[in-house]
């Protein structure tokens, strides 16, 4: 069983992890005409914000990055960088994204640094360099 986002709806998403080892995982979102943010983003011809494709991404990456540790619900997973994004076709509304995330580079001192490529079936459709780390819960 896999460590679960900490995102709840509307924010959350990735709608299933499909495979993941201790190097990479793969999650899905499926994108439907539902999501509120169509209602706003070029109303008439709907695209996906590519910065919710970044999103998206990084929080397919925080669940590879929590189950590094043995006890993920007591952490979180931030942003701390992003680079050599980019958007090579549009996301629409029916297509089905789907991320897989490679480690770069050892999980160390909880910094996760991941290369993510973002596909609609075939076609690669985003991909970029992030960088998350692992924050332990406070009780505030």
């Amino acid at each position: 069983m896999y460590a679960k986002a900490p995102h709840r709806p509307p924010f959350l998403l990735i709608d299933k992890i499909l495979e993941m080892s201790e190097q990479h995982v793969v999650g899905v979102k499926n994108i439907t005409m539902n999501e509120s943010f169509f209602k706003g983003h070029f109303p008439g011809n709907p695209v996906m914000p590519g910065v919710l494709q970044v999103e998206a991404m990084a929080q397919a990456g925080g669940i590879l990055a929590l189950n590094s540790v043995p006890d993920p619900e007591n952490y979180l997973t931030y942003f701390v960088r992003i680079e050599n994004v980019r958007f090579k076709k549009k996301v629409l509304p029916g297509d089905t994204l789907l991320f897989r995330l490679d480690l770069l580079s050892p999980i160390r001192r909880g910094i996760c640094h991941m290369k993510g490529i973002a596909f609609v079936g075939r076609n690669i459709v985003m991909e970029g360099e992030l960088m998350a780390q692992l924050v332990k819960k406070t009780n505030t």
